[in-house]
């Protein structure tokens, strides 16, 4: 097995405890190696689509006026692909909710594009019809 190194924030090393203690995993590395795991799966289950797809990607974030600026510029730039968008404002956060339709590669292009965007947290889920 390979040996890790790991820096984080006495923030982040505190949360990541108590949800590690609170989920019932035995040590660190069993639940590091879990994340792992799903960080992996939620990145190579995209790896080989291509074509047309309807898609729905979900954001949170901070409700901040840079961040609200860099998304709209991006909402600008992939108008082609977005049919619907809601938003909800709740305390300080914002939660995005935005339907895309069209080429897989620039669906990809967007959601990696929003990724980059400090402090806002995304997820992205095909949408099967049959």
């Amino acid at each position: 097995m390979k040996i890790i190194s790991l820096q984080v924030t006495d923030d982040l090393y505190d949360r990541f405890e108590k949800v590690r203690n609170e989920s019932g995993f035995t040590s660190k590395s069993e639940a590091l190696r879990d994340a792992i795991t799903i960080f992996i799966e939620s990145h190579e289950k995209f790896k080989n689509l291509e074509g047309y797809k309807i898609m729905a990607i979900n954001l949170v974030y901070p409700f901040k006026e840079q961040i609200i600026d860099e998304i709209s510029e991006l909402y600008h730039n992939f108008h082609s692909i977005i049919k619907a968008a809601t938003d909800w404002r709740i305390a300080e956060k914002k939660i995005e909710n935005i339907l895309v339709v069209g080429e897989f590669g620039l669906i990809k292009d967007f959601y990696q594009s929003l990724g980059g965007i400090r402090e806002v947290i995304s997820s992205i889920h095909e949408i099967l019809i049959d």
